[in-house]
Order: structure tokens, then sequence, then C-alpha cells
């Protein structure tokens, strides 16, 4: 839940354009991740367990290095993300669509460096996996109402989390932790879903989420935020119900999914 906190801390002043924050948040994350997966396979020089998690911050820090044109830094911190995605035992479409961004990152590096010749190495690289990827016989399409339907879930276990952590009388941290990786979760939502109301009001809420979530006057503007994403569920045929005792945060009223 740490390590979630600080990834969480270390996109939010990434947003901010607040890089030098960014890193050490980001940095930090990562030495806990290592820590965490310590038991999974090492890359070749022994510092970074082989672990979708580990490569996910490399990829970020890469990013941030970038913005702070710490090229060589940041293409140091892109390889290792590559090597861990190369040697994932899953190689599912999240794992796919990361090796493509980590190439497009080590060219916009090279090139910033003045080195074509690697900048062309992995431009090739790239087209090279998705001429790969193409020839391969295409998957049944994905169900856009369950992708839907999995985006609406998981931002109203979210919310759920938000108003229990807003209206803690007691003001502990319990739901914190949980509220932190959720949202984490639900940027994954976020990035997947199609553009529309949807999209805006989750990405609205959690960016106002993250902004008051460890300040003292954080209980009106928390729920102000809830109340604005359960009128656009609702308006998505959403039954929001807001009983704390509740045991399941969403449920639909006339839709219905087919699989």
């Amino acid at each position: 839940n740490i390590a979630a906190v600080k990834f969480q801390q270390g996109a939010l002043a990434q947003q901010r354009e607040q890089l030098d924050e960014a890193w050490l948040h980001f940095y930090e994350c990562l030495r806990i991740r290592r820590h965490v997966y310590a038991y999974a396979r090492q890359a070749t020089d022994g510092s970074n367990p082989i672990h979708l998690e580990v490569s996910c911050v490399l990829h970020e820090l890469g990013a941030v290095g970038f913005g702070q044109k710490r090229f060589s830094q940041s293409i140091e911190m892109l390889q290792a993300e590559r090597e861990i995605l190369e040697k994932l035992d899953e190689q599912t479409e999240r794992v796919h669509q990361a090796r493509l961004t980590n190439l497009t990152w080590l060219r916009k590096c090279a090139k910033e460096m003045g080195d074509d010749g690697k900048a062309t190495k992995f431009a090739n690289e790239r087209t090279g996996m998705m001429k790969k990827k193409s020839a391969q016989p295409k998957e049944k399409p994905r169900n856009l109402q369950t992708e839907s339907f999995t985006f609406q879930q998981k931002a109203m276990q979210c919310r759920l989390l938000a108003r229990k952590l807003a209206l803690d009388k007691a003001d502990s941290q319990i739901y914190q932790g949980e509220l932190m990786s959720g949202l984490g979760e639900l940027l994954q939502e976020i990035r997947r879903a199609a553009p529309g109301p949807m999209k805006q009001a989750a990405t609205q809420f959690r960016d106002t989420i993250l902004l008051w979530i460890n300040k003292p006057g954080r209980r009106l503007p928390i729920l102000s935020a809830c109340d604005t994403l359960r009128d656009v569920l609702r308006a998505h045929g959403v039954e929001v119900n807001d009983s704390m005792l509740s045991a399941t945060p969403w449920k639909k009223k006339s839709k219905k999914y087919r699989h």
C-alpha cells in the first residue's frame, strides 16, 4: 500500500510538472517494490525483480528523467524496463503495448542524445513488433459493453472507499491505502476507456481525491467529487446506493450485458 501511495504521489507531481518531486516519489516506490518482489527472478544486473509492477515504475522514472532532460538516466531506466518486459512469463496485450511504448520512449531518448543509429534501431524494432502482431490470428473483439461495465464497477468501488474515508469520524487512515490502490487500478480503466462523459468524470474524480486525500479539510471536497461522479453514473443508468453498509456498491437498473 505504501508503494501504491508513492506511485500515485509521483503521478500527481508529474501531472503538475513538479518533476524533482515526482522523481523522489517514484524512486521510493521502486525501492519498496524491489524489496516486495525480491522473490522473483532477477534481471541481468540483479537490481530489479522480473515483475510487471517494477517495470511500470521504471517506465515512469524514464519519463520523468526525459522531462528533466536527463536523457542518459532516462534511457537507463527504460532499458531496465525493457529487459523486464521481455522476460515476463505473461505476454498479454498489456505487456505488448507496454513494449511498444517503451521502444517509442527509447527512440525519443536516442534522438535527443544525437544517436540517430540507435533511434533508427528502436524504430525498426517497434515496426517489426507491430508487423509480427498483425500477422498473428486476430483475437475475438472485446465486448465494449463488458469493458464499460468493468470501468463503472471500478469507479463505484473507488467512490465508495472515498466516501468512507471522508465520513470516517475517527479520521483514521484505515481506508486510505486501499483507496490509493484502487485509484491506481481506476487509472488503468480510464486509459482504456473511450472518450466521453464517463471518462471525463472519472478523471476529474481521481484528480480531486489525489489532491485532497492527505489534507485536513478533505471531507467536503471529497464528498463533492463523489456527488459529481454519482450524477454521471446515474446518467449512464447505474443505480447508486450511498448506504455505508452496502456490500454491493453497484448494480444496473436497466442495462443487461451479454458476454
